[in-house]
């Protein structure tokens, strides 16, 4: 018997798989011009506010544009791309700009799928440490 929460996810090679208990997701920022944010972990609905709130107290602190680096991203649901799209929206009112700085496979993957790339800048390069 389970004794907490499961998700039900379909892996990258089509096996379905039940994962017991909550996603953890690591939310860093590291300063700069621009901020960058570095998520570790699952974004999914569970995890998702977490992340919202790192974009928003950001913005909130008059920053215009920011960085996102997805390299340690295990899993990438919906409701972490419309995070993304609400801050891509919220910085180009702004008059800046929200780019990828890293991305994992899983994550380029649902990107690629949705287009992203015409919508938000996404460079491949090695995740911040």
């Amino acid at each position: 018997m389970v004794a907490g929460p499961v998700e039900i996810v379909m892996e990258g090679n089509g096996q379905v798989v039940a994962r017991e208990g909550p996603a953890d997701l690591t939310v860093t920022i590291v300063e700069g011009t621009p901020p960058v944010v570095v998520l570790a972990g699952e974004v999914d609905l569970a995890t998702a506010p977490e992340f919202e709130k790192a974009l928003l107290s950001l913005l909130s602190q008059g920053r215009d544009s920011l960085a996102v680096d997805l390299g340690r991203v295990t899993y990438l649901d919906s409701t972490g791309i419309n995070v993304l799209m609400k801050a891509v929206k919220l910085c180009s009112e702004r008059g800046g700009k929200l780019a990828i700085v890293a991305a994992s496979e899983r994550a380029m993957r649902v990107m690629r799928l949705l287009n992203l790339d015409r919508v938000m800048p996404i460079r491949q390069s090695a995740p911040m440490p």
